[in-house]
């Protein structure tokens, strides 16, 4: 049982880093073939590993890397752009109103929309705490994962009713 979740966590975590590992696929795979762990389990497993990757992108946000330099340098350049008025909104009301940002993170970081990991990045770079960050991320990431780990007991219960 171990070895899927620290699996399921790793898996979780290259794929937050390298898109081309899907989560969504091998939770999906990996609840519906193996016996011993429950699916909300697996679900928990990998809303950790991925946030545990994502941390990485939060802290580049913050400045923590080159990239976040980059990022800080591009926008002050093009300040009138879209998006940098979009990311002065999101910093302004996330320094006023902490609990904002992290309720727009929690939301989004379920369906991935805006992609989840352009918040992570934008939550770094808007100052959100970093507990802010881990719980809310925790929580959007886990009903995420919950819903798609869920889904073949839910359409096996509904066929077989």
């Amino acid at each position: 049982m171990i070895g899927w979740l620290l699996a399921t966590a790793g898996t979780a975590a290259l794929g937050a880093v390298f898109p081309l590992v899907n989560i969504e696929l091998y939770l999906l795979t990996a609840v519906s073939t193996t016996t011993g762990v429950s699916w909300w389990a697996f679900a928990i497993a990998a809303a950790v590993g991925q946030v545990a990757a994502k941390t990485v992108f939060y802290f580049a946000g913050r400045g923590g890397f080159a990239l976040g330099e980059r990022l800080s340098k591009r926008l002050e350049e093009k300040r009138g752009g879209r998006w940098a008025g979009w990311l002065d909104a999101f910093h302004r009301r996330t320094r006023e109103h902490p609990w904002w940002g992290m309720g727009v993170l929690a939301v989004s970081a379920v369906p991935g929309l805006p992609p989840y990991s352009l918040m992570c990045l934008l939550s770094g770079a808007a100052g959100l705490p970093v507990l802010g960050f881990l719980g809310s991320s925790l929580l959007g990431r886990t009903g995420r994962f919950l819903i798609i780990a869920g889904a073949p007991g839910l359409l096996s219960w509904t066929l077989s009713g």
